[in-house]
């Protein structure tokens, strides 16, 4: 009996999403295109921007692929893809759990203050530009946006505590709002006479450094938005019919995020003038939208605040279910692994809500700290990816509903190394891109270290067992699905090779 299993009935999550629910999830991940695509442009030019968002999008949609085999091994997993890199690495060591739940956790949570100061922003430039009033809290400038942000912040926090069905009509109307920039930037090309190939540039060595190294770091930054289609591994318990529902929705959200990131840059960089792009790096959108469609800029701020908050509520939904599925598998302290009587781990987010009230009053500029919540998400993946080797080599006849063919163990292998490199360059080149320097890699390090004492905390003081550097076979074999699985056996798809 794995650790989970002491957690009674009543924490147990509702199988009430389908498909489309977890599709309409992965929609915030385009939106958040429209938050660092901007930045991109103005410094390396439409045509670099293109590509390497392109590339990212490639990446993402193969990792997809190979955390569907692993949702329907561990099917009752709360906790996506760091409970995947836990099952596969725990017969090796018992540390790769904790730092892979924590590295994606605070890339998440400390997104939420990044995306409520940018929807302050919009909100401030397009009906309250003359509100210019700021106050301090010693350690911030307080202003109309920050006061915006934290609205935001309590009123998705409150739709998320009240139960996931709330949060998902949300996430239908602001998902609809998204879809409308997406499809009339991606129709440029032919919406409009002033989308010219002349506006795209390739301007890789506008940071002074090597070609190589400049893409790689973007590509790192590129990668924290981009990657988050997995997102939907996190609510695998809460599909209905788990395997179907789960291959259906993770791998429609790779390709869907493919087209976008390819057409939307080519529309929008045909349009721009990089040097303009450069100095309104978030509110260009605006001026460009209403020389799409007459009164645009206001339809361009409603459709960007919506999918902002629909990234928000999202986020929160995910990083309260990766702290509740991480303290039902012992992994963090035992007061995160409750869920309310509206069915969702109403402490986990609160906690989420706590740590950015904090970064939007006493940091002001969250995106201070992306390059922490980056290093850690990447190194997420590349345990989920070797987590899934390692289960291919220990448990090579386990039953998977979802089976890929022996060629993913390869495209696993590239995407360990691609992902790596992206860790190890990107990290040491945060500068080319303006997001952050060695101080934010300390902040990164310093909430890695913090899962391993709450780990040994958890372990050692709360459930009373002695220290160990790694489980038995045992403990992953009990995890398995079964072969026969109830709760799917009426709709669930017999296992396939892909």
């Amino acid at each position: 009996m794995s650790l989970h299993d002491s957690f009674a009935d009543d924490h147990t999550y509702e199988k009430n999403l389908r498909w489309w629910d977890g599709f309409t999830i992965s929609l915030s991940i385009p939106a958040a295109l429209f938050v660092g695509m901007g930045y991109a442009i103005g410094l390396i030019g439409a045509w670099t921007t293109l590509v390497l968002l392109g590339a990212v999008a490639v990446l993402a949609c193969l990792q997809n692929f190979i955390y569907s085999e692993m949702a329907s091994m561990f099917v009752d997993k709360v906790g996506g893809i760091s409970m995947y890199a836990h099952q596969g690495w725990r017969t090796r060591s018992t540390l790769v759990g904790p730092l892979a739940t924590y590295g994606y956790w605070f890339s998440w949570s400390s997104s939420l203050a990044i995306y409520g100061l940018q929807i302050g922003k919009l909100v401030q430039a397009e009906w309250f530009p003359e509100q210019t009033w700021t106050f301090s809290t010693g350690l911030a400038t307080i202003g109309l946006p920050h006061v915006i942000a934290l609205g935001v912040l309590f009123m998705g926090w409150g739709l998320n505590v009240l139960g996931m069905r709330p949060a998902m009509w949300l996430m239908y109307a602001t998902g609809a709002l998204v879809l409308v920039p997406i499809v009339v930037f991606a129709a440029a090309p032919l919406l409009s006479d002033n989308w010219s190939m002349s506006n795209l540039h390739w301007d890789i060595a506008a940071s002074g450094e090597a070609g190589w190294r400049t893409a790689i770091a973007w590509m790192f930054v590129l990668a924290w938005s981009v990657y988050g289609i997995e997102a939907v591994a996190s609510f695998v318990p809460e599909f209905r019919d788990t395997i179907r529902d789960s291959r259906i929705a993770l791998r429609l959200a790779g390709f869907f995020v493919i087209a976008v990131y390819i057409l939307v840059p080519f529309g929008v960089g045909g349009l721009v003038d990089q040097a303009d792009v450069a100095e309104n790096p978030v509110s260009f959108y605006l001026t460009v939208f209403e020389s799409l469609l007459p009164g645009g800029d206001i339809v361009m701020a409603i459709c960007l605040i919506a999918g902002l908050v629909l990234l928000m509520v999202m986020t929160t939904a995910d990083g309260g279910r990766v702290l509740h599925g991480s303290a039902r598998e012992g992994l963090t302290i035992k007061q995160l692994g409750e869920l309310n009587r509206f069915k969702v781990p109403g402490r986990a987010m609160s906690l989420d809500l706590l740590v950015n009230v904090i970064l939007i009053l006493f940091v002001g500029e969250a995106l201070a700290v992306i390059v922490a919540g980056i290093v850690g998400y990447l190194i997420c993946h590349i345990l989920s990816l070797t987590g899934f080797l390692n289960l291919r080599r220990d448990e090579p006849d386990a039953h998977r509903p979802i089976k890929l063919g022996k060629q993913w163990v390869y495209i696993a292998g590239v995407l360990v190394v691609v992902d790596t490199i992206m860790v190890v360059v990107g990290a040491l080149s945060a500068s080319i891109t303006g997001y952050g320097s060695t101080k934010e890699l300390i902040v990164g390090v310093f909430v890695l270290s913090l899962s391993i004492v709450l780990y040994a905390y958890r372990r050692v003081v709360q459930d009373g067992q002695p220290w160990v550097w790694k489980e038995p076979a045992s403990a992953v074999e009990a995890d398995f699905v079964p072969d026969d699985d109830e709760d799917d056996a009426p709709t669930a798809d017999p296992a396939r090779t892909v």
